[in-house]
């Protein structure tokens, strides 16, 4: 054998030096690949524990609210952050009705300030139906969302309520876009100006929440490594979500029937005193019965103070009277002797929600018919004027974890 000669092992030594350069820069790339998809993975984690804790943190100021508003009633919201401070703003955000976007009151909530993530704090939108101030006609169970969430297909995501929209969203902006200016993390406050109105298209994608009136359509998108997609995380709660939880609250059923009882000792009063009269202004002759939804509770003669609580559920009142003043009404009661009634005060509790038997009560049409409300012959009672119900006598909470939607009818002196 011949010796190689030195230009050929020179050569061949600089392709194995190449052979190992470009292996190492491989690695090296599949490396940083992974790595980048670990902190990703990282970061998406982060984001999610602190949507949940917010998410939990809203639903508690909720089924609490009467405890830190005295005589307020149940299921309000915060507002959102309009500033950069935490809190809440004195005043009101917004006209009534109108959904308000902001940075997420942290403070107000009782929360250390939460990061996603990457850093940035959340931010939060909630519907006009349920947000505090100013407060809406009428909150309960059956009020509406004002948030339409889509996937990217357009396609529905439902929330738990009867509509399936969201009554609030909280919203983990995640790292900036190259189109979003966002200043540097300023030690333990919150990036960006001190109006969120200012600061929202920097933090948050095209085509997130707004404020104002009407549904307000958003698409949310799955989390990503492209630097340019969509990145916003989020999380949401529906109606059911806070009466859910209020349900579980072991003084909701008594805070519940204090009210009828309120309500029914208020019309079995305006009943003795001129029954024709209030009859012919607030009821319709149908069968042998005259029947109406409860009126409001100023016209009930309710004290001022007591009035909202009455109103948040007299949409889901009905009564039913004997116009000639006779106890023509026969009350079946569930394992207890039936009555004989003058009038009768009849609430429907929470929608069935799921089944053959499901109740529909988001538009004026499903609103309209007793079905929506009520169950058995009380569907019959209230359409046809047939002087028969059924129901307990007063609200109860069965199953915490079930819709309490026994019918409820108080027999009226």
């Amino acid at each position: 054998m011949h010796p190689r000669r030195p230009g050929a092992i020179r050569g061949q030594a600089l392709i194995a030096a190449l052979l190992v350069l470009t292996l190492l820069a491989a690695g090296s790339l599949l490396a940083g690949g992974e790595l980048r998809a670990r902190a990703h993975a990282l970061a998406h984690a982060r984001s999610v524990e602190v949507l949940a804790t917010a998410r939990a943190a809203l639903i508690g100021y909720a089924i609490s609210y009467a405890e830190t508003h005295p005589g307020e009633g149940y299921g309000f919201l915060p507002c959102p952050d309009a500033g950069n401070t935490g809190s809440t703003p004195i005043g009101a955000c917004g006209a009534r009705g109108a959904a308000a976007i902001g940075r997420l009151p942290w403070r107000t909530l009782g929360l250390p300030e939460l990061r996603d993530g990457w850093g940035e704090c959340l931010w939060y939108a909630v519907a006009g139906s349920v947000k505090h101030n100013p407060k809406p006609a009428a909150l309960n169970w059956d009020s509406p969302g004002q948030f339409g969430l889509l996937d990217p297909a357009g396609r529905s995501l439902q929330a738990a309520s009867g509509d399936g929209m969201a009554v609030a969203i909280v919203f983990s902006p995640g790292p900036p876009r190259s189109s979003q200016i966002r200043p540097p993390t300023r030690g333990t406050s919150c990036t960006g100006s001190d109006s969120a109105a200012a600061d929202l298209s920097h933090y948050l994608d095209p085509g997130h929440a707004r404020a104002g009136s009407g549904v307000i359509e958003i698409t949310l998108h799955p989390a990503t490594l492209d630097d340019e997609a969509p990145n916003d995380l989020a999380t949401w709660i529906g109606i059911d979500d806070v009466f859910d939880a209020l349900r579980r609250r072991r003084d909701h059923a008594s805070h519940l029937d204090a009210l009828l009882a309120r309500s029914a000792n208020a019309l079995a009063g305006r009943l003795a005193a001129s029954r024709t009269e209030w009859l012919a202004r607030h009821a319709r002759p149908l069968g042998t019965l005259a029947v109406g939804m409860l009126p409001t509770a100023e016209t009930l003669g309710i004290a001022a103070a007591q009035r909202p609580l009455i109103d948040d559920w007299h949409e889901q009142i009905r009564f039913a009277a004997c116009p000639d003043g006779s106890a023509c009404i026969g009350v079946t009661r569930p394992a207890a002797p039936g009555e004989r009634c003058r009038a009768v005060l009849a609430f429907g509790g929470e929608r069935i929600r799921s089944g053959p038997e499901r109740q529909l009560r988001t538009t004026a049409a499903e609103r309209a018919d007793p079905a929506a409300w009520f169950e058995g012959r009380n569907v019959a009672a209230l359409r046809l004027g047939n002087p028969e119900f059924e129901g307990a006598a007063h609200f109860r909470v069965t199953a915490p974890d079930r819709p309490a939607s026994e019918d409820v009818v108080r027999c009226l002196p």
